[in-house]
């Protein structure tokens, strides 16, 4: 049913789009604003999957080599 819904008004947001200017507008706020959606969604979704105090690799190896080429120096 949600998908029906969807094409319907993809189809009339299309026809105001050709035969109306303010359709213009209303689909470029519409796109505008899914991709605003899609980026929040991602941000969070990072969020959840990396926490913020997580170790990472190669920062551990790269100071690990540091760490080494000093003290072969010294």
């Amino acid at each position: 049913m949600k998908l029906l819904l969807c094409i319907l008004l993809a189809g009339l947001l299309g026809f105001l789009a050709i035969h109306n200017p303010i359709g213009i507008f209303i689909v470029c706020v519409i796109v505008v604003g899914v991709i605003f959606r899609a980026f929040i969604l991602i941000k969070e979704i990072h969020k959840q999957v990396v926490p913020a105090n997580s170790n990472d690799k190669v920062k551990e190896a790269y100071e690990r080599y540091i760490e080494d080429r000093d003290e072969k120096q010294t």
